[in-house]
């Protein structure tokens, strides 16, 4: 569906609303469908079509507008300067676009500042909205919108697509549950991954051996304000560990600290384990639902329940 939309820019829906695990995937699909209403018409492989494209990537297209939170939401202000802008005449393409990326942290009064250009943007206008919790934005905002998920590749397809750009093995299942960077991008990015891999392994083993509160303090600090792909690499390790004692390493999600997980999982038992993790996945979308750090520190403290 996204590419017929993609090639047919004269029925792209007036509201479209991009779903997905991934924040990074959804953006570069918002950015690559942006391109496709303003950089069409012409040649396509043309310099000035390329350049056009390479504008929309940057945010820098005059009809392009990109509507961010600021803190923990999107405020009505920006809602309000996007819809004016769609209301404008486009300066360089046949059309205007704007972007609400992390729509689910539409405020209130900005989602309903929203509803009356989401059901008539014009014929000239188009919004694009992404969002990897779709289910809390207003039913009212949902129906307004033709809604398509945006869903990653299989884990073994986007391993294999690392091995065959020439990653080992190890390295290539790592990358394949993180989210996609470029080839050059990768090897700081498993870096970085393991260095907090290793982190959260040693605040919740000293915690959970000794039996010390400060360690897992600490970490639900740092978890409250990781980006979604670290934080989410908390829920994995505890269900490694809550299966640990019933399976093969090989079946682990993170192999290479098999070890660390294993000495976790003779600490708890599998069904403590599995309740943490499954809790760990559940987190806040913002403080409309609750404070992270107090998320964390519950599931992180309530390891050492007996």
């Amino acid at each position: 569906m996204l590419e017929r939309l993609a090639g047919r820019p004269e029925q792209f829906p007036g509201a479209l609303l991009l779903t997905g695990p991934s924040e990074t995937l959804l953006e570069s699909e918002a950015q690559r469908l942006a391109a496709g209403l303003l950089c069409a018409g012409g040649d396509a492989d043309s310099e000035a079509s390329r350049e056009c494209r390479r504008r929309v990537a940057a945010g820098m297209h005059p009809d392009l507008l990109v509507v961010l939170p600021e803190g923990v939401q999107i405020r009505i202000d920006a809602v309000r300067e996007a819809v004016a802008f769609g209301a404008g005449k486009p300066y360089e393409a046949s059309r205007r676009v704007a972007i609400v990326a992390r729509a689910d942290l539409l405020g209130l009064e900005a989602s309903n500042a929203l509803l009356k250009s989401l059901e008539e943007p014009g014929r000239h206008f188009h919004w694009i909205l992404a969002a990897t919790r779709a289910e809390i934005l207003l039913p009212t905002i949902r129906s307004r919108c033709v809604s398509v998920p945006v869903a990653l590749e299989s884990r073994s397809d986007r391993a294999a697509a690392w091995l065959a750009r020439g990653f080992s093995a190890e390295d290539s299942a790592e990358l394949a549950g993180l989210e996609p960077v470029s080839q050059e991008e990768a090897p700081a990015l498993l870096e970085t991954h393991r260095g907090w891999r290793d982190e959260v392994l040693r605040a919740i083993g000293e915690g959970v051996a000794r039996r010390r509160i400060a360690p897992l303090l600490l970490l639900a600090e740092a978890l409250a304000h990781a980006p979604p792909q670290r934080a989410r690499l908390l829920a994995e390790l505890l269900a490694d560990a809550a299966v640990a004692a019933g399976t093969s390493s090989d079946l682990f999600r993170h192999k290479a600290v098999a070890g660390a997980i294993h000495d976790l999982a003779r600490r708890r038992t599998p069904e403590a384990l599995r309740r943490a993790a499954l809790r760990a996945t559940d987190v806040p979308a913002d403080n409309r639902r609750g404070n992270k750090r107090l998320h964390y520190e519950s599931v992180l403290l309530g390891l050492l329940e007996d």
